[in-house]
């Protein structure tokens, strides 16, 4: 068996300001300076924008932005890494995509979101990576709200070596029971843990259900909000386990029988 490592995992759970980053910058380094000793602080899908989807190059950044260098600075004096979702300058377009920020202040490549949902399918162009990213030198799969919803996309992940999933989203209603279902499932599936960040408020003709989560390797809710209040869920997690027996998942599968 791996030998096992404690990683303590914080989820956001607010609204944002709508098209205001300087608000929802300042937010997150307020949040940071709030939860110490936190390994890793994890906010919801576009929570420096606001969940939009028209207008994007007003609330885009580039990866070289001043104001990610400032949050950059903030995770280096902290030592905590950061993922927060914002609109991304990429390539041909703009991207739904997720900023993650080492504990010595290394920003790494964006996570682009793969599976868009409704009305982002016409806004964004979609990410074509499926990748762990290192953060407290750990792999980590991140899942960007809809794309919890697709099993292969966890499994990818676990395959390609993360042991903890993080899934940031903008979830909203009527869909609130889909995501905890989900996260509850990909984590047990995977046998590794799972963080669950979600917005609450009303913007852009949604009204988002909150929920906020962490879910250890088999399941089970470690810590959770419910769907309307503002704040802020913390649990320590096993991360580099391999279950062994009757429910190694990874393990035991026949991928000979699997169709793609």
């Amino acid at each position: 068996m791996t030998p096992s490592k404690t990683l303590r995992l914080t989820v956001i759970q607010e609204a944002p300001g709508s098209r205001d980053l300087e608000r929802n910058i300042s937010r997150i380094r307020e949040g940071i300076a709030a939860v110490c000793e936190t390994d890793l602080i994890v906010f919801p899908e576009l929570f420096l924008s606001g969940y939009q989807t028209s207008a994007l190059a007003e609330i885009a950044l580039q990866r070289d932005d001043p104001r990610i260098a400032s949050l950059a600075d903030c995770c280096r004096a902290t030592s905590t890494a950061l993922l927060t979702g914002y609109v991304e300058v990429g390539p041909g377009g703009f991207f739904d995509s997720y900023l993650a920020i080492d504990r010595d202040g290394t920003v790494n490549e964006p996570i682009r979101k793969t599976h868009l949902f409704g009305a982002e399918r016409e806004a964004f162009l979609s990410g074509d990576v499926l990748a762990p990213v290192t953060l407290c030198d750990t792999k980590i799969g991140v899942l960007n709200c809809f794309e919890l919803e697709f099993p292969e996309v966890s499994r990818t992940l676990v395959l390609r070596g993360a042991e903890l999933l993080v899934a940031g989203s903008a979830n909203m209603h009527p869909y609130e029971r889909d995501h905890l279902i989900a996260a509850s499932s990909r984590a047990l599936e995977n046998r590794v843990p799972l963080a669950y960040a979600n917005r609450i408020g009303a913007e852009s003709g949604h009204r988002f259900c909150g929920s906020s989560r962490i879910v250890d390797r088999d399941g089970t809710v470690l810590a959770a909000l419910d769907s309307v209040e503002t704040g802020s869920a913390t649990a320590d997690v096993e991360v580099d386990l391999r279950s062994g027996g009757a429910t190694d998942m990874l393990g035991q599968r026949r991928p000979e029988l699997y169709e793609s």
